[in-house]
């Protein structure tokens, strides 16, 4: 079963116009590539940023071993990029803060098949996920989360998803809380 998706893959899957679009969209958070990063701050044209943005790609390649990971109370999600909140970001740029004191937050995705399965899972084989064409950030079925690890374990925040897994996740966690109070009940 895999463990990671292929780089040529993740790219065809989500290129340059999918970030380029997201990033409007995901308030209080820049994604890391130096595209993104810093675009408040520097002026750049599109094609600077988009030759940004595949250098940087090219760069991630080694990074997408093993980036199909699973985040409870979701399941299995693909890591696609770091990412910063705006005040981290602003931060870093004035050079009051580094980027190892910061917690590693991850821009992550789950597309979902029409009978509600994730696609980016272990249990999807490879000749599966060549045939996915290119992802809208907008699709329905596509859920976006931002994971960040701290360490007390790592903290979910889910920016868009399809209902029926909102649904689902909202049950988990219900269903969790009440388990963690019957066990404190119990003692």
């Amino acid at each position: 079963m895999p463990k990671n998706i292929n780089t040529e893959h993740i790219d065809r899957m989500f290129p340059f116009e999918f970030y380029d679009e997201l990033t409007t969209q995901l308030a209080g958070y820049k994604i890391m590539n130096p595209a993104f990063f810093s675009h408040d701050h520097v002026q750049i044209n599109e094609k600077e940023k988009r030759e940004l943005f595949e250098n940087q790609r090219k760069k991630a390649g080694e990074l997408n071993q093993m980036n199909i990971q699973s985040v409870e109370p979701i399941g299995e999600l693909l890591m696609l990029d770091a990412c910063y909140t705006n005040d981290q970001t602003e931060a870093i740029l004035k050079g009051g803060l580094q980027r190892s004191q910061v917690p590693m937050s991850i821009l992550t995705v789950q597309l979902y098949d029409s009978s509600n399965q994730p696609v980016f899972a272990t249990d999807v084989c490879e000749e599966t996920i060549a045939r996915i064409p290119e992802v809208l950030w907008d699709d329905p079925n596509l859920l976006i989360a931002i994971v960040t690890l701290a360490e007390e374990g790592p903290n979910v925040g889910i920016l868009k998803a399809p209902l029926y897994i909102e649904e689902h996740i909202q049950q988990k966690v219900l269903e969790n809380i009440e388990h963690a109070e019957g066990k404190d009940n119990e003692e």
